[in-house]
């Protein structure tokens, strides 16, 4: 097997490659050796910054569509409320003295001559789509009963 020397570079010296300092002048061969530093923090923050900004961009994203959305429900709703106050008939007030009402005898009439009662439901809607386009409107309902 060969003998591998290496030369100190401080003296000059041919000194063995498995001794750490040099016979001659002392030097410390592994004193120059690099330290290896770990740059785990700096590569993992230089990573982090886009994933950080993507979580911000998608968290505010996220609050705009929610805030829209509220906006556009409050909206719909103050609308409808507003259609309901002009659907809705004014309040009267009872009379003063009203008088008392007797219960008529049950009279057998022909079915032609029945009366008719109508109820009528009026109803305010608004629908909105992902886009925010709100379209609203009203339906009437007729419904007619015989006694």
């Amino acid at each position: 097997m060969s003998d591998i020397r290496r030369i100190c570079a401080q003296c000059g010296a041919s000194v063995p490659l498995t001794v750490r300092y040099c016979g001659n002048c002392g030097y410390d061969f592994q004193g120059e050796l690099p330290v290896a530093q770990s740059n785990l923090p700096a590569v993992i923050g230089k990573a982090a910054v886009p994933f950080l900004l993507g979580a911000a961009s998608l968290a505010l994203r996220l609050g705009w569509k929610v805030l829209q959305s509220r906006w556009a429900q409050a909206a719909a709703e103050s609308a409808v409320d507003a259609a309901l106050k002009k659907v809705q008939p004014a309040k009267t007030r009872p009379a003063p003295n009203p008088a008392p009402i007797q219960p008529a005898a049950p009279v057998e009439e022909p079915l032609a001559a029945r009366a008719r009662r109508t109820i009528t439901i009026r109803s305010a809607w608004a629908v909105g789509d992902a886009n925010g386009i709100w379209r609203q409107g009203f339906t009437e309902q007729r419904i007619d009963l015989d006694d």
